[in-house]
This record gives C-alpha cells, structure tokens and sequence, in this order.
C-alpha cells in the first residue's frame, strides 16, 4: 500500500488515500469517488470548482483511505454483551447491604438535629454579649478620640466616609487596636503621647481603675502613619515602655 495525497471532487478538502485503490473517500464530507480523480485534482486544484454538495448516508464502517479497515465494533460488542447476558446470571449475595438500606433511626436524627441547633443557640448566646458590648465601646472611644489627637497635637480626619472614619479605625475583641493616618509631621515622641492617650480613653470607657501594664497598657497597638514616618508602638512589659523603643519601619528624610 503506498499513501499519497489527493484532493476531494465534493468539498476541496486534502484527502490522504492508498493509490491502489479504486476509490477514496473523504473524511470530512464522505464523498466516496475514484481515486485517479482525486489524484488530477490535486495536481491542478484551481481548475475545478467543488460543489460541497451533502453525501448518502452509507451502512457499514468501510473506509477508502490509508485506515487500516476493520468491522464495525460496535454491533459485534452489543451481540456480546447480550450473549454473556443471556448465558451468565450473578446471585444477589444475601449478606450484601446496599447505601439505600442503610438509614439512621428517626429519633437519631431528631438527636441530631436539636444537638446542632443547641450549640449553634449556645455560640450565639456568647458571642452576640461581647459584639455588642464591643460595637457599642467602640461606638463611645469613636466619639471622644478626637481629644487624644488634639492632646498630641497631631491633624486627623474623624469623619466618617461610607460608614468608615477617614483618619482612624479600631479593631480588636476589645478595640485595643487603633490605626491613625494624618498628614501631620509625627517624632517618636508624639507617637508614644498617642499611645498613652488612647490607653487612657481605653481605660476609662471599659472601667479600668487598675492602671498596671498588664491590663492598661499591654493589650494596646497603635499604628501610626504620618507625613514623614510611620510608627509602629506596642510593648511587651513596662520596662520596655519607652519611646526608644518604638519600632519606626519607615522613614522618609526631607529634602533640604
């Protein structure tokens, strides 16, 4: 068999053939035809004109082409598949359970399900006290921080913008989290009056009389950006408590 290539009479598609056939068919329309037309097609293609017309459907699976033809498959899988149906029947295994059979009792999940709505009531029960008392601590700081910026002589934004302050947020379980943004040129030893003013407004919203590192100070951060530098301040004892070791992680020097 030696492959070579021709051209379709029907659609003008390239068709790899066996010139030892007498006819090619063409994978693309199935247009079956004689092979030397393809063959004289191919030589001088611009010369004819392919009318793309549709083909008969055809029985069988013979293929005039380079492919290797072999019977259909598909019948000869279905005759046996329905031979082995017919000659082989498999015993349900008695001891056999099936996904379908296997169902908890009704009272389990009746069990279940009021277990879950019981500790989905119990986590509400705790954690809806502490967001509101946190919302509502929040809500009183917001209202008297302006003070402590002015205290530090620093300009900050308090108005709210979409329901956000510009120039400040609070996070934490506790608001012990405060991030300042002002234009204002800030020294470290601004940032750390920042810090003990927002400690003592911390304190005296929640009722802190106790003015020991370990409540008062300890679970405070600010974090400050100002015009010329940007502060991180917190601590982990009170002897560390002092402007020297306030962490600076950036600093801009001005142009003189």
């Amino acid at each position: 068999m030696a492959s070579t290539q021709g051209i379709c009479k029907n659609c003008g598609s390239l068709i790899i053939l066996n010139d030892r056939e007498e006819l090619c068919e063409c994978l693309f329309c199935d247009c079956v035809f004689p092979t030397s037309e393809a063959l004289a097609i191919a030589k001088n293609p611009e010369e004819y004109t392919f009318p793309n017309e549709p083909q008969p459907k055809r029985e069988g699976v013979k293929r005039y082409n380079v492919v290797p033809v072999y019977p259909d498959p598909i019948p000869n899988a279905i005759k046996q598949q329905a031979a082995v149906s017919t000659t082989t029947s498999v015993e349900k295994n008695p001891y056999e359970v099936s996904a379908d059979q296997i169902k908890a009792p009704k009272d389990v999940v009746i069990k279940i399900a009021v277990s879950f709505l019981a500790a989905l009531v119990l986590v509400l029960a705790i954690s809806a006290p502490l967001y509101f008392s946190r919302q509502k601590n929040k809500k009183a700081i917001a209202e008297s921080i302006d003070n402590v910026f002015v205290q530090a002589g620093i300009d900050v934004n308090t108005e709210k913008v979409d329901g956000h302050f510009v120039g400040f947020s609070l996070s934490g379980q506790k608001n012990d989290r405060l991030r300042v943004v002002t234009d204002s040129e800030v020294s470290p030893e601004v940032a750390f009056d920042v810090f003990k003013g927002y400690a003592a407004l911390r304190a005296n919203q929640y009722g802190l009389k106790d003015e020991s590192f370990g409540k008062y100070y300890a679970p405070i951060r600010v974090d400050l950006v100002s015009a010329d530098a940007e502060y991180i301040i917190d601590f982990d004892s009170s002897e560390d408590m002092t402007v020297e070791n306030i962490r600076i992680v950036a600093y801009v020097d001005k142009a003189e």
